[in-house]
């Protein structure tokens, strides 16, 4: 089955709340952005998962060091994932990794700027990591007209076939969705495509509906 992952950048604790529950009916994932939690602190991951106790709760760290010492601070918060950068060092996601088994819940690797995603992929499977996000940056989208192409797509085909889950993240609407018909995702990050639209919860219901179309369960 492939997730909708409803990403929330809000620097308001409340509005997020908010958000996550018109949206909650049609996401499987609920990700605390890292705006948000560096806005209104780890609790809104408490927050999260209390009233969401069915839902996925991701923590989205994006840890660079200390990774074992923030990790513990999302999993006693509630968080099912915390994610830590691709381009760190492999100590720091090694250490993630660790506290995420000790939890028995999940660290993801985020691979925004790394250059070669593919070998960094097959790195951080070898101690231990089983779920990565290929993640075309925003800033690089507004700055250089990055853009969803069949260069990205076949990364993101290769990873998957190394048997690591891969969630997809950057600019991703109901059009993109089309273009990666028959990889095998684990989930499907949506945050400005749901968020940013007049009515959060239709958008959502629309793109689940799609996934469902493509990636029939």
């Amino acid at each position: 089955m492939v997730r909708l992952q409803l990403a929330m950048d809000s620097l308001d604790g409340d509005e997020a709340l908010n958000l996550a529950a018109s949206v909650a009916p049609y996401a499987d994932i609920l990700e605390a952005g890292t705006p948000l939690i560096k806005s209104v602190g780890i609790n809104i991951v408490r927050k999260l998962k209390s009233a969401h106790p069915e839902k996925i709760v991701l923590a989205d760290l994006k840890s660079s060091d200390v990774g074992a010492y923030e990790a513990n601070m999302a999993f006693t918060a509630g968080a099912d994932i915390v994610t830590t950068q691709g381009i760190t060092t492999l100590a720091t996601i090694c250490e993630v990794q660790r506290e995420a088994d000790k939890w028995k819940r999940r660290a993801e690797v985020d691979m925004t700027g790394v250059k070669d995603p593919i070998a960094r992929a097959k790195e951080v499977q070898a101690v231990g990591v089983s779920l990565v996000l290929f993640h075309r940056s925003i800033d690089e989208e507004l700055t250089q007209g990055a853009l969803w192409d069949e260069k990205a797509v076949n990364t993101v085909r290769e990873m998957c076939s190394l048997g690591l889950d891969v969630a997809i993240a950057g600019g991703i609407n109901y059009d993109i969705l089309t273009l990666l018909r028959g990889v095998p995702i684990y989930g499907i990050v949506i945050g400005r495509g749901i968020t940013a639209q007049p009515d959060p919860a239709q958008a959502a219901e629309i793109i689940i509906q799609r996934i469902r179309q493509i990636w029939p369960a």
